[in-house]
């Protein structure tokens, strides 16, 4: 009896000592780390025109021309560090539930009131992430290098809550995703995504479709109607240099375009009416050596509501940047930008951007 108990319990010690080891050599297999990065920019604007709104803080970068300024404000000296960022990661590999990240980022670009402005906010889990990221409809591989943190024309550029999950399919990527409604003033559906994007041996290409459920009620009326829009853009690269372009095109853009430049619909009739845009862009990028390099960026926007032209939005940027150092950057950027007065919009005559940005840019 009493060799039984002993035998017992060293059945039970031994049972115990091996799920310790397990879970010791599980424990063991997980890697976590942490990181904290980020950069300092200064910008420095001289615009020689400029008839956008200037009473914003984001009037350090192209957003849009939307207003005609007083003659006597031209020629106006702007410096800023706003853009200046913090970002936090966390990853972990060899987990039961997969390999996790989590990512907090933001910066100061976020209004007069030069607080915190939340960028991305985050996590992933193996292929599925979920929270506030890039909208799905976006190609950051196809995004020019430039000194202007703002909205190019033909830019598609937006931060959203997301549910995305992403196929690997060999080395190509098929991504589905239901983001947060953009222009729908009373949603009730997601906005739905869907990314293909391939690897090629020249650089890649990529096609988003993006479909929106816009309901409007104003009060008095309420309408409803179904936006579809696509993208096809990539890169292309020639040696040492590189080509990338963009082209998109669909109706209800609205805040997925140029911040808004063009509302996504009309609902000043009986029915919504969706805007319909297209926008093309072009950029090459010049390697001089290892510390230079160059960018000249051409695009051009064309919108309409109801068949009423709402204004070609028009743009170029050409920079020199010198990089010496990885981390650290210094530029110099001419940018010239047009919006075009329309049947459509309230313009008294073309609005007009010429500027020459400077800055310097240090990562840690």
């Amino acid at each position: 009896m009493h060799n039984n108990n002993n035998a017992g319990w060293f059945s039970i010690t031994v049972l115990a000592a091996a799920v310790m080891a397990a879970s010791a050599m599980a424990q063991a297999e997980i890697e976590s780390s942490n990181s904290f990065s980020g950069y300092v920019k200064t910008d420095i604007l001289f615009d020689a025109e400029n008839d956008g709104s200037a009473t914003h803080t984001r009037g350090q970068s192209l957003i849009t021309l939307n207003e005609n300024e007083a003659e006597d404000e031209e020629g106006d000296l702007n410096m800023s560090s706003l853009e200046s960022r913090l970002k936090f990661v966390h990853s972990s590999t060899g987990t039961p539930a997969g390999n996790l990240k989590a990512v907090i980022e933001g910066d100061f670009f976020s209004g007069t009131a030069r607080v915190f402005n939340l960028r991305h906010a985050y996590l992933q889990q193996d292929n599925l992430t979920i929270g506030r990221t890039w909208s799905t409809f976006m190609d950051l591989g196809a995004l020019a290098e430039t000194a202007d943190f703002g909205g190019p024309a033909a830019r598609i550029f937006s931060r959203k809550s997301l549910v995305k999950y992403a196929i690997p399919m060999g080395d190509d990527t098929l991504e589905l995703a239901a983001e947060q409604p953009v222009n729908s003033e009373d949603p009730n559906v997601p906005d739905l995504v869907a990314k293909y994007t391939a690897k090629t041996r020249f650089g890649h290409l990529s096609a988003g479709v993006l479909v929106q459920k816009i309901n409007v009620d104003d009060g008095t009326k309420d309408d409803s109607a179904t936006a579809i829009a696509g993208r096809f853009s990539g890169r292309i690269n020639m040696a040492g240099d590189n080509l990338k372009f963009a082209l998109i095109s669909g109706s209800g853009l609205g805040g997925y375009m140029n911040f808004g430049d063009v509302a996504a619909y009309d609902f000043s009739g009986d029915s919504l009416e969706l805007s319909r845009q297209t926008g093309v862009k072009v950029a090459y990028q010049h390697v001089f050596s290892p510390a230079f390099r160059s960018t000249l960026r051409l695009a051009k926007t064309t919108s309409e509501i109801d068949g009423n032209d709402m204004g070609d939005f028009s743009s170029m940027h050409l920079n020199l940047i010198y990089n010496a150092y990885q981390p650290l950057k210094y530029g110099v950027e001419l940018i010239r930008a047009t919006k075009k007065k329309a049947e459509g919009n309230t313009f008294s005559e073309d609005l007009k951007l010429s500027r020459l940005h400077l800055f310097a840019k240090l990562a840690f």
